[in-house]
């Protein structure tokens, strides 16, 4: 089971998806916090993982796709990982994430800091592309993910995914 946190913002817009659990154990690949951001006037998740930060953009994000946020966050993750040269096999990646369960704030100050930051600099990358389109978001997307951190070692979230899913066999 994955679980993904969301911020208040978030929260308040997919409320129907929020579990109040407060049991949470871990996914070999770690949790995820998620928060929302607008590029071009259009709303956008951004997800980051908590053990690699890891970042996937789910792009013109609408309140009708309440419902399949779980499969948009999947196939997101897997085309995000495609496009960095992760290969992974679809169905590999679905049962290692297993159930989705979205979950209010859980504080991970760490975390939360890495997704601020990480919105701010979408922020800033968008005055280099005229038009935004899902390919545009991709290559934003990989620019967060080869920003080295320190909390990772000065590695890049990339190179923590990709060492993350080899540690556990799936690649």
């Amino acid at each position: 089971m994955t679980h993904i946190f969301t911020t208040k913002k978030l929260e308040k817009i997919i409320h129907k998806k929020i579990n109040k659990d407060d049991f949470f154990v871990e996914n070999k690949l770690g949790n995820w916090n998620a928060n929302v951001f607008f590029i071009a006037k259009k709303k956008c998740i951004l997800f980051v993982n908590s053990k690699t930060f890891f970042s996937v953009v789910i792009p013109r994000f609408s309140v009708k796709d309440i419902n399949n946020l779980d499969q948009l966050f999947i196939d997101n993750l897997h085309e995000q990982l495609l496009y960095e040269n992760i290969e992974i096999d679809y169905k590999v990646m679905l049962s290692e994430i297993g159930e989705i369960k979205f979950n209010p704030t859980n504080n991970n100050r760490k975390t939360i800091g890495i997704l601020t930051y990480n919105i701010e600099k979408m922020n800033y990358f968008k005055y280099e592309y005229p038009v935004f389109n899902n390919l545009v978001i991709r290559e934003m997307t990989e620019k967060l993910n080869n920003t080295p951190f320190k909390q990772l070692d000065w590695k890049n979230p990339g190179e923590k995914m990709l060492s993350l899913l080899k540690e556990q066999s799936l690649i």
